[in-house]
């Protein structure tokens, strides 16, 4: 097979037109220079519906594509379809609808609903729980609703606004209270006259002179303010001006988390377009507030092309692999190991020495707690709400591409060597493989880290002549904790330990010390002994590691692999009350191990990006030179192997079954539980989890997390998922299997108890 050189490189970047302030009617070849320099890293422009309007007054359109940032994307949050009626659009509620939006005072507002009763005549909102005067509608027409929010309510950050509504009409299957056109949030009731800035009115093509740019436009006064996380050596970059006679002032401010709102530009503005190139490098790896203001004259003003910049930096060309490896330990956090966690006293020498040459990724967040739905992402690039293997009993849909699949139809040789009985053929997962073997499934074979390993290097050896793609996933770390005695004695060197603990029954005994109440209570010395036994099976598991890895350079099949190594949960030893996994969303559970290595190819370095195991498919396929999977939201980590950033929010989402939805970036941890409470976690100052804080706390990183998690959860296609408009995803349904006594009985040997 001839094998196509690549070039390792971010996304295609746009060329920005720059200056320093310059007026011009477009840009000059020193313009053109200079942006030559620069390659996009977070469009604003595209993600204009991201951005609060302030006209007059926070407006909220509903119906449109800027509703998910304020409704949690739809999520247990009351909203239910969408239409429109002429030129305006709509959200259908039932009988209660959630609203939440920033503000950056407290102060007394006004809040105006413009909607159109179904099935009630009767309001009672409620502002950050308080109750409000309860109101009553008139006639069926669309009418405004006016809300008085007192001072005494209204917080600094978010506020939750809950309205409830007195009853539901059926209207063509769904139970709707009213329609909601817009929202518009003021200091004093907006005049009668008001003119709303409709979502779909602030994007457009401008010209200025000859120059026509697509700009984010309204007439004044007017902000529009984005949230974002600024990468190293940022630069924010647009043009600015305003139509007719212009005459107005246009300012960008931008506030950091606990600070104060800093004035970058401010200028009066012209009829021309003035570029503009602002230093953002002191808020590198902050979350900031970005808000673009303008005032007075005569026309709309226009923002053109308004994007976080980094420097461009050269692209390495780099021949595709010939083989991948990747090789997922079943329950291994990070924290175990101590090229995440220095302070560790697990030895695993094989792993640390590799971890030396390769690149580690000390943010690597799973998608689930358990293995079936976060094995399921890794292997599709598909996140758990789309792949929807998600349950005990749900089988992997045959509509959903995985990563064998595709690479079986590029050309290679396929090996899957599993031992956890959820990745098995019984639940989905023997989709594209030549040689595919379930250690726990197949009678008499043995789930050993040496025995899969044994088998796996056989199989890569018998193709060393091809290029192949081979899944290896052991585990040995997680229950029943078996280790030999030798790697025991390492933690817990107690000759004569005489506690309940016993290996074969370490999932037993953490299943019914889970219980609530616990069925089983460890004293001191058996969490002493059940930490060995678990710390043991990861430093024996290394050494069965090194062999395998060994025989691959033996066999000269290394030199030119691709080895992953991955997670795909971690293990509690009650940190957070419990054990094992499966029950919750700490990050003992959800931060795991991810290093890529490749001899000679793959630079040696540490990424403290925030990244998810949803990436791992798309990167392998792009290292080893074939076309990207279709229609997935893993984004390929090849970027940052060299050193480079990669476009679009550095988050990370992971959810616990449909009780917990997670956003992770930078230093800082959001979730929403299924009663839509929210708390969120300082991961720099609190990386044990102990102190759950509130939006309140932490008002900028909230809002930037609440707009990125709500415009996930609710897009129609979550490979497009921060467009304004997306082609629907091919739904992919889920199947369930019988358990019958057999499968109960190998899932049981694991642990698996429930």
């Amino acid at each position: 097979m001839v094998r196509r050189g690549i070039r390792v490189a971010l996304a295609t970047a746009v060329v920005l037109g720059l200056g320093c302030g310059d007026e011009s009617e477009g840009a000059g070849a020193e313009d053109r220079a200079a942006a030559d320099e620069l390659a996009t890293h977070f469009d604003l422009l595209q993600v204009a519906h991201l951005a609060d309007v302030d006209h007059h007054g926070l407006y909220v359109d509903f119906g449109t594509p800027a509703q998910a940032k304020y409704t949690v994307g739809d999520w247990e949050s009351g909203w239910g379809s969408r239409g429109s009626d002429g030129d305006m659009t709509f959200a259908n509620v039932g009988r209660r609808a959630r609203v939440y939006f920033h503000v950056d005072e407290a102060a007394p507002l006004h809040v105006r609903l413009r909607l159109r009763p179904r099935g009630t005549r009767a309001l009672t909102p409620y502002i950050n729980n308080d109750a409000i005067q309860a109101i009553f509608f008139e006639g069926d027409g669309w009418q405004n609703v006016d809300i008085e929010l007192p001072e005494s309510s209204v917080k600094v950050g978010e506020n939750y606004l809950l309205l409830t509504f007195g009853g539901v009409t059926n209207i063509r299957g769904e139970d709707v209270a009213v329609q909601i056109a817009d929202m518009r949030v003021t200091e004093g009731a907006p005049s009668a006259d008001y003119e709303p800035p409709a979502w779909g009115t602030t994007v457009s093509a401008v010209s200025l002179g000859d120059d026509q740019r697509q700009a984010v436009v309204y007439a004044t006064p007017v902000s529009f303010t984005w949230y974002a996380e600024v990468p190293q050596d940022g630069a924010l970059t647009f043009a600015v001006g305003q139509e007719g006679q212009a005459g107005g002032k246009g300012r960008v401010r931008v506030r950091p988390e606990g600070g104060r709102a800093e004035t970058i530009f401010e200028a009066d503005l012209t009829s021309r377009w003035s570029e503009q190139r602002l230093d953002l490098s002191r808020w590198a790896g902050q979350i900031v507030q970005l808000r673009f203001e303008a005032e007075g004259g005569d026309g709309r003003v226009a923002w053109a092309q308004p994007r976080i910049a980094v420097p461009r930096t050269p692209a390495p060309e780099v021949e595709p692999a010939k083989n991948v490896v990747v090789l997922l330990v079943d329950t291994l956090r990070a924290s175990k190991l101590r090229p995440w966690n220095p302070s560790s006293r697990v030895r695993t020498p094989v792993l640390e020495e590799l971890a030396q040459h390769s690149a580690v990724f000390e943010r690597g967040q799973s998608t689930e707690n358990w293995t079936k739905p976060a094995v399921g992402a890794i292997l599709t690039g598909l996140h758990p709400i789309d792949h929807q293997a998600r349950t005990q009993s749900a089988v992997l849909s045959d509509s959903a591409l995985m990563v064998s699949e595709h690479f079986k139809a590029n050309g290679f040789a396929t090996g899957g060597f599993i031992a956890n009985g959820y990745i098995s053929d019984r639940f989905g997962f023997d989709q594209g493989w030549d040689r595919y073997k379930n250690f726990i499934r197949e009678e008499g074979a043995s789930s050993e880290a040496a025995d899969v390993f044994r088998e796996a290097a056989d199989w890569a050896i018998e193709h060393k002549d091809e290029r192949f793609f081979l899944y290896v996933h052991t585990i040995d770390p997680h229950v029943p904790y078996d280790p030999e005695e030798e790697f025991v004695s390492m933690y817990d060197p107690r000759p004569n330990y005489d506690g309940q603990v016993r290996p074969r029954m370490t999932g037993e005994l953490l299943h019914d010390a889970k219980k609530n109440p616990p069925q089983v209570t460890f004293t001191r010395s058996d969490v002493i002994r059940l930490r060995a036994l678990h710390d043991g099976e990861i430093t024996q598991h290394d050494r069965h590691m090194g062999t395998f890895i060994e025989r691959l350079k033996q066999a000269g099949i290394w030199d030119d692999t691709v080895f992953v190594f991955v997670s795909d949960h971690g293990e509690e030893f009650h940190e957070h009350g419990s054990w094992g996994h499966g029950h919750s969303i700490y990050q003992e559970l959800l931060h795991v191990p991810l290093m890529i290595h490749r001899e000679g190819v793959v630079p040696a370095r540490r990424v403290p990006t925030t990244v998810s195991t949803l990436d791992v498919a798309p990167t392998v396929c792009e290292l080893a030179g074939i076309e990207p999977m279709p229609n997935i939201a893993g984004r390929s980590l090849v970027p940052l192997l060299y050193g480079q950033s990669r476009p679009g929010p550095a988050v990370a989402m992971s959810e616990f079954l449909d009780e917990r939805r997670v956003i992770t970036a930078g230093r800082y941890k959001f979730f929403v539980r299924g009663n839509l409470t929210v708390s969120m976690f300082d991961l720099q100052e609190d990386p044990g989890e102990q102190n759950q804080l509130s939006p309140s706390d932490f008002p900028i990183a909230a809002r930037y997390l609440r707009t990125l998690q709500g415009q996930f959860l609710g897009a129609s296609n979550r490979a497009q998922w921060l467009d304004a408009e997306q082609s629907q995803a091919p739904a992919l349904q889920a199947g369930e299997v019988q358990m019958d006594d057999e499968l109960q009985q190998q899932l049981r040997e694991l642990g698996y108890l429930n």
